[in-house]
């Protein structure tokens, strides 16, 4: 009987491998590969502590990312001129990393630290029945870990003395601390002004706005910007928090979205943020048993100048500064969040959308206006035999200075995904989705040597 039952079981073992089926990006292969972060047995990031939770692309031409992990963050790059990524190191005591990692004016890299966005989360089950107790509960549970936090960490690291060293898995990053801008909370977002003298930043969970000065080496707390606790999600463990800013390069004002999704202005040397007219699409308050509000997700601006966000709840917008208005674009998909968006150097805006639980997308905005969205469809690299990778989830992005789009798997056991847009900026496939995928009645039987690959 024991080998009877081992005999079925190879049998169905063997049947679920042939009716799986690699599900292929709507562009290409070719145009799309990934790198490990590291040598297995010698430098390889922890697949724990691998998550890609923030990308930079450098003036001197390389991308820098960090990890946010269960132990430690670390900091690494992908050098061009090797084809290769190297670590660079543990972040000092670390374990997070959100998008805040900043160029500063000499050329080194500000990096701000925080506790892990991937840390299980606990949920109090019982408590009170009362009136909003459950936003009440919710919010001292995400207040719980914040407790014994000292407070996320302003670093610096020099690309210039810190890239000729070579580094294993237990060596720290040599990094320069500038100390905690909010004690308690992490640092959520940041942003440099133009002159990058002045470095702006929102913390988490408390959503206190504060500035750093280089030249005075000093920080200042304007205390939270925000009066009303709302989980608008979709990640209800996070509490709703602007989640990025844009710096005026001739007013020097601060722009980002407050409470009910309005836009709000911090003037130049002002102490409290201005309500502005313009408002986010979204959900609101009415019809609903709670108050919930969007926030802005990511601010890029191209060539032209003008100022693009997205919010999370996918929603892609134009920020019309100057007319005090916000203009809706679309959303290129049904889930929330747009988990990363940055403007290529094709005259395209490339996103990721996708909620956590579900895998991600790489999409395109034709930023001429003709075009309107482009699905490029899941990330995965199709090397077999010799290496393939299937990447859900993903949580930042940076254009390299040939238009590569690097996009950073958060993921356990994350890689460094690429794609290389076509030099004659054909994108999709005519028929958009990739006639070799799962489903049999999608396939078109005109493609040229179509042959339905499983694995």
């Amino acid at each position: 009987m024991k080998k009877v039952y081992i005999l079925l079981f190879t049998l169905f073992f063997i049947s679920s491998l042939s009716a799986q089926q690699w599900v292929n990006p709507h562009f290409e292969g070719h145009r799309m590969d990934f790198r490990d972060l590291g040598y297995p047995g010698q430098n390889l990031i922890p697949a724990d502590d691998s998550r890609i939770s923030a990308l930079l692309s450098h003036s001197n031409g390389l991308v820098y990312g960090a990890t946010s992990g269960k132990k430690n963050a670390y900091l690494f790059f992908y050098n061009k001129y090797l084809n290769k990524v190297r670590p660079l190191g543990k972040i000092a005591d670390q374990k997070g990393v959100r998008n805040t990692l900043l160029e500063g004016p000499d050329g080194k890299i500000y990096i701000g630290t925080g506790r892990s966005m991937y840390e299980a989360f606990r949920f109090t089950k019982d408590f009170p029945v009362a009136f909003e107790a459950i936003r009440d509960q919710l919010w001292k549970d995400v207040k719980a870990p914040y407790a014994d936090y000292p407070g996320g960490h302003l670093l610096v690291y020099d690309p210039q003395t810190g890239d000729n060293q070579v580094y294993v898995n237990e060596d720290q990053t040599p990094l320069e601390d500038l100390g905690i801008p909010v004690a308690n909370n992490g640092i959520y977002t940041m942003r440099f002004n133009a002159e990058k003298t002045k470095l702006y930043g929102i913390s988490y969970p408390d959503a206190h706005f504060f500035i750093y000065d280089l030249e005075s080496a000093e920080f200042t707390d304007f205390g939270p910007m925000l009066t009303h606790t709302v989980f608008n999600g979709p990640e209800k463990h996070w509490r709703t928090v602007p989640r990025d800013l844009y710096i005026h390069p001739e007013t020097g004002d601060v722009y980002t979205s407050g409470e009910q999704g309005i836009i709000v202005k911090f003037p130049k040397g002002g102490t409290e943020w201005e309500l502005m007219q313009a408002r986010l699409p979204g959900e609101y308050w009415e019809g609903l048993k709670s108050i919930d509000y969007p926030v802005i997700e990511h601010i890029d601006v191209d060539s032209r100048g003008r100022i693009f966000a997205s919010t999370n709840d996918g929603y892609l917008i134009q920020l019309d500064i100057e007319n005090d208005r916000v203009i809706v674009l679309g959303k290129p998909r049904v889930q929330r969040r747009m988990r990363a968006m940055k403007v290529g150097l094709d005259d395209k805006l490339y996103m990721i959308t996708g909620e956590f639980g579900r895998f991600c997308k790489l999409q395109t905005y034709d930023l001429s206006g003709h075009l309107g969205f482009d699905e490029l469809g899941p990330l995965s690299v199709d090397r077999s035999p010799y290496y393939a990778w299937r990447g859900y989830q993903f949580d930042a992005m940076a254009i390299g200075t040939d238009g590569t789009v690097f996009c950073g798997q958060s993921d356990r056991g994350g890689r460094l995904f690429f794609y290389m847009p076509s030099v004659t900026g054909s994108g999709p496939f005519p028929q958009v989705l990739n006639p070799t995928n799962a489903v049999i009645e999608r396939m078109r039987l005109d493609t040229p040597a179509i042959i339905p690959e499983k694995l």
